[in-house]
């Protein structure tokens, strides 16, 4: 059986890495994965959505990041974070987008969109989803 391709969302705000988790190279649970790969190793319950079509990955994207404004976004507009990613996620199957940045609040957003499943590594759907 094919699984279908699609992407799973993930969202995280809060504070940012703890330095002692950088230098071990591993985050706490509750933050995000410090390695793109172990995003899919993530509790179900973590995930917040799940598309099949870019479209709709872009929307949930542009959604979260308009709640959650970038501090530099003078410098890097929105429009061309959402344009960027875009054209990311439709460039071939396999692509992730990962956006990792302090709000204007004061809090590290982080916003992932993977690629799932994974065939390069035989990396089936970790949820079921097809």
């Amino acid at each position: 059986m094919t699984q279908e391709h699609h992407w799973h969302a993930y969202a995280y705000t809060g504070r940012s890495y703890p330095e002692s988790a950088i230098r071990r190279g591993e985050a706490p649970a509750d933050y995000p994965p410090i390695e793109i790969k172990d995003w899919l190793a993530r509790p179900r319950a973590q995930v917040r959505g799940a598309f099949a079509a870019v479209d709709d990955a872009v929307a949930w994207l542009e959604g979260e990041l308009t709640q959650n404004p970038p501090v530099d976004e003078q410098h890097f507009p929105l429009w061309d974070r959402l344009q960027r990613s875009r054209e990311t996620l439709c460039l071939a199957s396999g692509n992730d987008v990962v956006h990792g940045y302090y709000s204007k609040a004061g809090q590290y957003v982080s916003r992932a969109l993977i690629s799932c499943p994974r065939p390069a590594t035989g990396q089936p759907c970790p949820y079921g989803m097809s």
